[in-house]
């Protein structure tokens, strides 16, 4: 679905947060120090480690299962997300506090 501008340069903030080193994609390396996993229940109970919790969260975005997420992809993500929120300035509270911008 289509985005405003103002939808587009917030999720693209976010993108530029989580890929830490720039490259255009983000990876477990770069999730590292960025994304906290220790209150996730399965990593709290010893069942996943930290890498497989960000592995999961990475997976989350719908990528091709390689652990990697480009700006694509992300974007992509956040066009469905965008798509069932009406208002601009709750999509662009939301990104904001999710993602500590």
């Amino acid at each position: 679905p289509p985005m405003s501008d103002r939808r587009r340069r917030i999720i693209s903030s976010a993108f530029v947060k989580m890929d830490r080193n720039g490259n255009g994609k983000i990876t477990i390396h770069d999730l590292k120090g960025v994304y906290n996993v220790k209150q996730h229940q399965k990593y709290m109970n010893g069942e996943w480690s930290e890498d497989r919790c960000l592995k999961e969260f990475l997976d989350s975005f719908g990528g091709n299962g390689d652990g990697v997420i480009t700006k694509d992809e992300f974007l992509n993500y956040y066009s469905s997300v965008s798509a069932s929120i009406d208002n601009d300035p709750y999509f662009d509270l939301m990104m904001r506090n999710a993602y500590k911008l």
